[in-house]
């Protein structure tokens, strides 16, 4: 099926070129590039893989459609265009969850290896403690607010920049998609599940009534799987949507700097990460970026 995929990409790819965003690539690229490790892990076991096959092929007959459309049919049409420019973001949840499914196909879980470092490095387990230490009500819905507004930060600048500078805001969105897709594939090849669901329940010590705690753990109950730990992509690419801020949207740049100072301390509080997961996310961040500039770069041409 990959075979298949790959021929209708440089099909399309020589004779409507022009027609596909540097974030459409993008997704196509990584499609093909997970079918292969797909491919690897049904010939392994891998249960259920046709759907995720189906599923992709959908998708990148999706994304041709709208190329096609985009100069073809109904190119002036606000409907379409916002459509045209925004269904990657609809895309992530799906991605994300499945690279859960893909991660243990080369490595299992390293959560051992993180669990021991944490407690080399600080003695304890800061995702266990911090919680402990820190009970209050509103501390609690002060760092589910801070992880809340992950989503906040991305769809905010996003939005903002498309509706003051359309390009601008289209070109954002490839950098934060291609920076997401990379951290995805590191998830694949790398399995960290974090303290959520490494450590026992009794052990979790988390409780809270308010909205954003709700809101996060329904987040959580939905789309939230074994998988994207280290290095945690919350702290790095907020760390990359504050930079792009400052770059392209200053107005926004202190409000989007306030949520990620509650962010980044909120991703161990609620146990989504090991300290050591933050750290790797600030140390990721930049490397990422720049390898996402240039990658939007060479599929601009």
């Amino acid at each position: 099926m990959s075979i298949f995929t790959a021929s209708i990409f440089k099909k399309f790819y020589m004779h409507k070129q022009g027609y596909l965003f540097p974030v459409d690539k993008a997704l196509i690229i990584y499609i093909l590039f997970t079918s292969i490790v797909l491919i690897i892990g049904s010939i392994n076991g891998l249960d259920y893989p046709t759907p995720h096959f189906i599923v992709r092929i959908a998708v990148i007959l999706f994304i041709f459609t709208l190329a096609y459309l985009d100069k073809r049919i109904i190119g002036s049409n606000n409907l379409y265009k916002i459509i045209r420019s925004f269904y990657p973001l609809a895309l992530l949840p799906s991605i994300y969850n499945e690279t859960g499914y893909l991660n243990n196909i080369f490595f299992d879980y390293f959560d051992p290896f993180f669990i021991d470092l944490e407690f080399k490095l600080w003695h304890t387990q800061p995702s266990l403690v911090f919680s402990e230490i820190f009970s209050q009500q509103w501390f609690s819905e002060l760092m589910h607010l801070g992880y809340f507004s992950f989503y906040f930060m991305i769809f905010g600048l996003v939005f903002f920049l498309y509706y003051k500078n359309k390009a601008t805001g289209i070109r954002v969105l490839s950098l934060i998609m291609i920076s997401l897709l990379i951290y995805y594939v590191i998830f694949i090849f790398f399995p960290v599940a974090g303290p959520q669901f490494y450590f026992p329940p009794e052990e979790l010590n988390l409780t809270g009534h308010g909205i954003f705690y709700s809101l996060v753990h329904l987040a959580q109950d939905i789309g939230e799987t074994q998988t994207g730990a280290f290095p945690s992509s919350h702290v790095g690419l907020s760390l990359i949507v504050l930079f792009l801020s400052y770059r392209y949207a200053r107005q926004l740049f202190p409000f989007i700097l306030i949520f990620c100072l509650l962010l980044w301390p909120a991703t161990v509080y609620i146990k989504a990460h090991y300290l050591v997961d933050v750290i790797g996310g600030f140390l990721s961040a930049p490397i990422i970026l720049s390898i996402a500039v240039w990658t939007e770069k060479k599929l601009s041409t």
